[in-house]
């Protein structure tokens, strides 16, 4: 082994040799300090994208619901007229027993052409017994029951849509279109002119 000479001016290191440490307590203080900053920031970051998957989450949750929403809406828009036509086979959809339901009941339909039914409308008895009568579910009294809508094709977000529809008889004609405007005030034949 051959020794280096070396330089023994103060404040320059010899050749070969590594400058002595000046403080011997900070070896690695910086690396640590770095890495914890470093973990932070991927932490709030993974907080960040966890909020935002979650804000775009619950905005697809609300379209669903909206669209659910919609489509019993619609079914209860096609099947108004079509229940109120066929009041006359209300008792046989009401009775509870759906092996006698009329080929029309329950009202199911396609909204958007892809042959899948997307919604289906029922029937279901008003409180239309007079006390002491007890409440019959299966049995009109008064042409009125509602009609329950509910959106099938999405079954994640189903929404119904409940309407109160009323089937009135044809009236009397005559007595309705009396002159004098409405409620028949001013009619010079229904008795209560001046």
């Amino acid at each position: 082994m051959t020794a280096t000479t070396a330089s023994t001016s103060p404040g320059r290191p010899s050749r070969g040799r590594l400058p002595p440490p000046l403080d011997p307590g900070q070896r690695g203080a910086a690396m640590l300090l770095v890495a914890t900053l470093l973990v932070a920031l991927l932490a709030g970051g993974g907080v960040a994208l966890y909020v935002q998957l979650q804000s775009t989450k619950g905005a697809g949750l609300v379209k669903a619901t909206r669209s659910s929403l919609y489509c019993a809406e619609a079914g209860l828009a096609a099947a108004r007229g079509f229940i109120a036509l066929n009041y006359l086979t209300w008792p046989q959809a009401l009775d509870n027993d759906p092996s006698n339901d009329p080929a029309w009941y329950p009202v199911r339909g396609d909204m958007n052409g892809d042959l899948i039914d997307d919604y289906e409308v029922t029937i279901r008895d008003n409180d239309d017994e007079v006390p002491p009568t007890p409440a019959d579910p299966t049995r009109d009294n008064d042409r009125q029951v509602f009609a329950v809508s509910r959106c099938i094709s999405n079954a994640d977000v189903s929404r119904q849509v409940v309407e109160l529809l009323v089937v009135a008889g044809a009236g009397q004609p005559y007595r309705n279109q009396g002159g004098g405007g409405a409620f028949n005030t001013g009619n010079q034949n229904d008795g209560k002119s001046p």
